[in-house]
């Protein structure tokens, strides 16, 4: 059965362009309109009539798609997105997925029905891919923030995240660590992957071999961080980690609160580093050493290039990489004036 992604490429045209087409909604040049025509009926295309009507009608509402609203990472991209759409007129729902794919699906399902008019999606993970393609098929807007979905033909915002993880790895050898620990986040998370190949990277440089155990999830969150260092804090003093780096400031605060539950000293004994810069990790009783992400802007441009997308559906898809930057408190020493 033909989709309109087949329509689009034996007519030679974007997907945007065929949905117009189909929907009659916007002006395509006679020319691109007969190849398109010519198309649908070699192929026998039969359009299904929720996706002709999916961009019928404007809500005025964009949907803000986040993985766990509980992590303090969230309310400032949050921010960033409702700023930039309320200039323009636009509301924001957000869904919360806790990364399960069924709150995905509901969320696809909201777009299908014409309740919102396009989607930024903070929390992609492979297996929402084949959802979030089938969305973009049909022509509809979306943006990915934060973690990106290789070859998904979709607009992107994110850190950089590799020069995060890189940067973080390089601060503490040049403290003088060898046996430096890297705590990962979710599990298939592309900005996990990115922050840890950085971080590999930078030992490859060093010429340090990095064993199994050094690379333990923490989630990126808590409890599984603080778990993760309990483990790190009861192997021989000459086996365990100097240097800890984790995927998120959350994280980092288990594994802070683990270590002293283990009478080991920050940063005599351990030295610790997290990512993010949230309000807390400046707090006089933290003073944490970490990678700042650009929250509030992730949120902007995203919401940015998605209402370009809204009003300019043909154009190529666009990759922002915002930069990070690392911000040394007391948790690694050297901390800066």
């Amino acid at each position: 059965m033909s989709t309109i992604k087949d329509i689009a490429k034996h007519a030679g045209v974007s997907v945007a362009t065929v949905s117009y087409v189909l929907n009659n909604n916007r002006y395509v040049s006679p020319e691109k309109k007969e190849r398109v025509l010519a198309a649908i009926r070699e192929l026998n295309y039969a359009p299904n009539a929720a996706a002709r009507g999916l961009r019928a009608r404007e809500s005025r509402t964009i949907g803000l798609i986040v993985s766990d609203i509980s992590n303090p990472f969230y309310p400032d991209l949050a921010k960033g997105c409702e700023d930039e759409a309320q200039k323009h007129g636009y509301a924001v729902h957000m869904i919360n997925t806790n990364d399960q794919p069924e709150r995905m699906r509901q969320a696809a399902a909201q777009a299908r029905e014409g309740k919102i008019d396009g989607l930024i999606v903070t929390s992609a993970l492979e297996a929402d891919r084949e959802l979030l393609q089938s969305l973009r098929e049909r022509g509809f807007p979306l943006v990915l923030a934060h973690r990106r979905l290789e070859g998904l033909d979709a607009d992107l915002v994110e850190s950089d995240n590799f020069e995060g993880g890189l940067m973080a790895a390089r601060h503490m050898l040049r403290m003088g660590h060898r046996r430096i620990a890297f705590m990962s986040g979710v599990a298939g998370s592309p900005t996990s992957k990115l922050r840890e190949e950085g971080y590999r990277q930078a030992m490859k440089e060093a010429g340090i071999d990095v064993p199994p155990e050094w690379t333990l999830s923490g989630e990126a969150k808590y409890t599984a961080s603080y778990e993760r260092m309990l483990g790190y804090a009861d192997m021989p003093p000459d086996e365990r980690p100097t240097a800890v780096i984790n995927m998120s400031d959350v994280g980092a605060m288990g594994v802070l609160d683990a270590a002293a539950d283990r009478g080991l000293r920050v940063p005599e004994d351990v030295a610790v580093m997290g990512f993010d810069d949230l309000f807390l990790a400046a707090f006089r009783s933290v003073r944490l050493t970490t990678v700042r992400i650009p929250r509030y802007e992730l949120g902007r441009r995203a919401t940015e290039l998605l209402l370009e997308r809204l009003s300019e559906a043909s154009r190529d898809a666009r990759h922002v990489v915002l930069p990070v930057e690392l911000i040394v408190r007391g948790t690694c020493g050297g901390e800066q004036a």
